[in-house]
């Protein structure tokens, strides 16, 4: 049996995002208790047994003595570039026909590898040589058709809801790809690239001209993104599987994924 490596964050209120991302708002539409006295007021109208088992479940909380209502159904407002997301090639090319209901789905499947970067400062960007080292030390070369994922220790030491210091250096102060270090990936064969920041773009290759390099590179190669990924150091070094499908998303510019590391058993 393989092993699966969860490689997502939680969908949840007040998350990091890019500033292009509309914040995640997630609503309770219906309680088991509004819906437990829905259909025992129904059944009481028909003159029937209204303490089914449907309805005693639905009002167990309640009169177990909860304090407050439990949630059955709830309504997500969620970007499509905001919680862990893939990018879709129309999304960074509005020429392309590749919105993400059209990208082909073994794009989102297939080898992969995760390189510890994480000896990389901000404000210092990913280079070619800090590639080439996490390669040299996970003795490991980028091969083709790979998914190159990369572990900052952005995530993992600033992912932060409600410390507005560590948010923002989340959002801000993150490590991304430099040109050159985007270019060495695409060059060498790679079909996706992942971080565990809001950008595979580096701040400084961003601000104040708003240049996106590696989203420039990435569209033109048809290039797959995944950003805001997490439990990368689980996997740093290693060779895998990578399955990262996304929302069939009608005309969908990019989706929420839960990309998973599978282990092969061997």
């Amino acid at each position: 049996m393989p092993e699966l490596i969860d490689l997502s964050g939680h969908v949840e209120e007040g998350q990091p995002l890019a500033g292009s991302a509309d914040d995640t708002r997630i609503f309770t539409t219906l309680t088991h208790e509004e819906r437990g006295f829905q259909v025992k007021k129904e059944l009481e109208e028909k003159g029937l047994d209204s303490e089914t088992e449907y309805v005693t479940r639905h009002l167990r909380a309640e009169r177990e003595g909860y304090d407050e209502e439990q949630p059955m159904n709830r309504t997500l407002l969620v970007s499509e570039h905001g919680p862990t997301h893939v990018d879709s090639i129309d999304h960074l090319d509005p020429t392309s026909e590749l919105s993400i209901d059209e990208m082909p789905l073994d794009w989102f499947y297939g080898p992969a590898i995760c390189l510890d970067l994480s000896d990389v400062t901000y404000p210092d960007p990913i280079t070619v040589g800090d590639l080439e080292a996490a390669l040299d030390a996970a003795d490991e070369a980028v091969e083709e058709d790979d998914t190159v994922l990369l572990e900052t220790g952005n995530r993992r030491n600033n992912y932060s809801i409600e410390d507005r210091e560590k948010k923002h250096r989340y959002e801000s102060e993150f490590v991304g790809l430099d040109e050159a270090a985007g270019e060495f990936l695409v060059d060498h064969g790679a079909k996706a690239i992942g971080i565990d920041s809001i950008s595979v773009d580096h701040p400084a290759n961003i601000y104040p001209n708003y240049d996106f390099p590696i989203h420039a590179l990435c569209s033109r190669e048809e290039i797959v993104i995944y950003e805001n990924m997490a439990n990368l150091w689980k996997v740093t070094g290693e060779r895998f599987t990578i399955s990262a499908f996304p929302l069939k998303i009608r005309d969908g510019t990019g989706s929420p994924i839960r990309p998973v590391a599978i282990r092969d058993d061997e």
